[in-house]
């Protein structure tokens, strides 16, 4: 019986398993879905050899010596170690674990509030929701946070726990680990003001009632400013968040294009959710409303939002949903599938094969073997990054300061730096507004883009083979020194 009960798995623990084998299989794509990795690996490379959290930039000419606010050091030397260990491979196993380990808090959350087979149902359902944006940088650490955040949170509020001291110290490791832990604060400030609504405005009553969560949450505030930015952490996201032009200008602060299939699943939680609010027969927690209402709100907003509006709200989801059937539907065949599912629960495991799938991932992924469908490999795409340029610059040393496509900047560092240093990268917080528009102005040839050509003394180019720049700096008479169906470098004559 203890060998069945270790052997045959729980359908939670198929999921985990499918969860980290998917993650896994698809790393050629996520890896080169936007640029933003390479200068991740390169600041934890210099964060593990150094010893030191540097908090002034270093990588481009045009910053030098600027304010860096490193609000994501911690996520760039978790991904380093990974890169260090197995390169690329390495990077997309620490994915793959962060990601599991995200959904089996989110599924403990659901299971809290839903049966079994809702629970994986709506887990699932976070999941597709959240594949949006998950891609190997730092913001997906935000994601695990926000899990156990909740988690913790619940066992406040349902009074199952009085650990107010656990709060500040998730705090400290999320304040470093990614800039939005002001996440885990609006969160807190939900539930207080939640608890404020549901005692009738009794706010004394309130807070002494839940007082672990009003210390927890209290103390957790001047613990964001224990990191190597310390308070200018607020400034930089709040400045970053209210800048109209710089979000405007990056795709996943926008409004997702909700005809796209990768945002139906979104579509669905939103749908299910309302009709939970409406035939659900229990009057729900304010808590909880607040933040139904605030993340739909910023996940229509800004694409970024919609993986935590699936974190958050997966669990809220759940329980109307159990609570409307188990009103409506009793003696259905589907709470008698839910009862066998209960009885198989109690009596099997089979956690093992998650751990035996996270090995045979880890031995394959070492030993160089490739898994995605495509049989591709986790490396950086040629054409997506300027892989062969860059490996003729190295040939083919140049002099003088650069311009380089926005998109290929970390790239560029990763395999070059301390060489070269770069016009401009993803990095849009150290650049601020006035730099970024410059750079804008260079590439779409807008009104006097040679005069900050040359304010900044460029010497030479290495862009998209495509771009409408190349046109007319070849016009102004610049040489091309190399060119391939992706990439060219131009010299100034």
């Amino acid at each position: 019986m203890n060998l069945q009960r270790l052997l045959i798995p729980r359908l939670e623990y198929i999921f985990l398993a499918a969860v980290f084998w998917g993650i896994a299989a698809s790393g050629p794509s996520i890896l080169n879905f936007d640029g933003d990795l390479p200068r991740h690996l390169l600041v934890g490379q210099q964060t593990i050899q150094s010893l030191n959290v540097s908090t002034i930039d270093i990588f481009s000419f045009r910053t030098e010596g600027l304010p860096s606010y490193p609000h994501e050091w911690l996520a760039q030397v978790f991904l380093t170690f990974g890169y260090i260990i197995f390169e690329l491979n390495g990077v997309i196993l620490v994915v793959s674990i962060l990601i599991t380990l995200t959904f089996a808090v989110v599924y403990k959350n659901v299971r809290t509030a839903a049966s079994p087979l809702i629970a994986l149902i709506f887990t699932g359902l976070a999941l597709s929701a959240s594949t949006i944006h998950i891609l190997p940088r730092p913001h997906i650490f935000t994601y695990l946070m926000v899990a156990i955040w909740i988690f913790l949170l619940e066992k406040v509020r349902l009074k199952q726990s009085r650990a107010w001291w656990i709060f500040p110290i998730v705090m400290l490791i999320w304040v470093n680990l990614h800039g939005m832990f002001i996440l885990g604060i609006l969160i807190w400030l939900a539930y207080i003001v939640g608890k404020i609504y549901d005692h009738k405005f009794k706010t004394k009553a309130a807070l002494t009632n839940n007082w672990p969560l009003f210390v927890g949450g209290l103390i957790s505030i001047p613990v964001t400013f224990l990191s190597p930015s310390g308070p200018g952490i607020w400034k930089v996201i709040f400045e970053l968040g209210s800048n109209t032009y710089i979000t405007s200008r990056i795709s996943e602060y926008q409004t997702a294009n909700f005809l796209l299939p990768g945002t139906w699943p979104f579509i669905l939680m939103i749908v299910l959710m309302v009709l939970g609010l409406v035939l659900n027969p229990k009057k729900i927690p304010a808590s909880h409303f607040l933040m139904l209402l605030g993340f739909s709100i910023l996940a229509f907003y800004s694409s970024r939002m919609i993986p935590i509006f699936a974190i958050v709200t997966a669990p809220i989801v759940a329980r109307l949903t159990t609570n409307w059937i188990n009103h409506k539907k009793q003696g259905s065949k589907f709470l008698q599938l839910e009862s066998f599912l209960r009885s198989m629960e109690a009596n099997f495991s089979g956690i093992i094969w998650v751990w035996v799938t996270a090995l045979a991932v880890t031995l394959l992924l070492a030993f160089g073997f490739t898994i995605d469908p495509q049989n591709k490999g986790n490396t950086f795409d040629e054409n997506v990054f300027p892989v062969t340029a860059v490996n003729w610059l190295k040939d083919h040393p140049q002099t003088g300061h650069m311009l380089n496509d926005f998109n290929w900047g970390g790239y560029i560092l990763l395999e070059t730096w301390p060489k070269y240093e770069i016009f401009m990268d993803g990095h849009t917080h150290i650049y601020g507004e006035t730099l970024t528009r410059e750079y804008e102005q260079v590439i779409t040839t807008s009104d006097s883009w040679e005069s900050t050509l040359n304010k900044y003394k460029i010497e030479w180019a290495i862009l998209p083979s495509s771009s409408q720049l190349v046109n007319a700096l070849t016009g102004k008479g610049w040489e091309t020194l190399y060119i391939d169906e992706n990439a060219i470098i131009l010299r100034a004559n």
